[in-house]
């Protein structure tokens, strides 16, 4: 699980990375605020969601093996206790972690999988500017 705050509206975002798998039904995921459920991708599970909580949370599934959780926190609120709970073919998988988002970094724009992108560009800039050069 890996947590931090969003740059502009200071939201947490919490993502959870699980195994891929091609099992049916799924995969579907959902979070849990201490024992309180505040999203799911389960079809039926939003009838159980607060209409506060509704107004305050998503939860999605971004790439085909990442849930994120964009949680917008009160001014005062307390740390909680998050835990991410993935349904793949028939059993589910959990995993939580305590989480203040008065202590938790920027989420950055660079992720792991434009790293490749990134590392090309800051390698070709010297023979780019070399040629530019006279």
């Amino acid at each position: 699980m890996f947590p931090c705050l969003t740059y502009l509206e200071r939201n947490v975002r919490v993502d959870c990375e699980f195994p891929p798998t091609y099992q049916v039904p799924g995969p579907y995921c959902e979070y849990r605020q201490d024992s309180r459920l505040v999203g799911s991708t389960y079809p039926n599970a939003v009838i159980y969601v607060s209409t506060e909580d509704r107004r305050r949370s998503n939860v999605s599934l971004v790439t085909p093996n990442l849930c994120r959780l964009t949680w917008a926190p009160l001014a005062d609120e307390k740390p909680y206790t998050y835990t991410c709970r993935v349904y793949q073919g028939n059993s589910w998988k959990e995993n939580s972690m305590a989480v203040h988002h008065r202590i938790l970094p920027i989420c950055s724009a660079i992720t792991l999988k434009s790293a490749p992108w990134l590392l090309s560009l800051v390698m070709s800039l010297p023979l780019a500017v070399g040629l530019l050069s006279p």
